[in-house]
């Protein structure tokens, strides 16, 4: 059986973001989001775009984007944020 594809969901002005990576869901804030992708906190604001088995993290008011696969982003996901929403 196929898993579903990766998905994202940005809510509450950015404050709230929900993804689906190898058929698992979470549910983190942005400064969470920002700990899993290694990078410092900044001012709120994100686009998401996924092409694939990629996610691709733009930051509003930041020069800063990050590029990750799905099956690292699930292993950090995994480590640092608790799954099911």
């Amino acid at each position: 059986m196929a898993s579903a594809s990766p998905s994202a969901l940005i809510t509450d002005r950015g404050e709230r973001i929900l993804l689906r990576v190898s058929g698992r869901h979470y549910e983190l804030g942005q400064p969470a989001l920002r700990q899993v992708l290694e990078l410092p906190e900044g001012p709120p604001g994100l686009g998401i775009t996924i092409d694939r088995d990629l996610f691709h993290f733009e930051f509003a008011g930041d020069d800063r984007s990050v590029t990750i696969s799905a099956a690292q982003l699930r292993r950090r996901l995994a480590k640092r944020a608790p799954a099911g929403v």
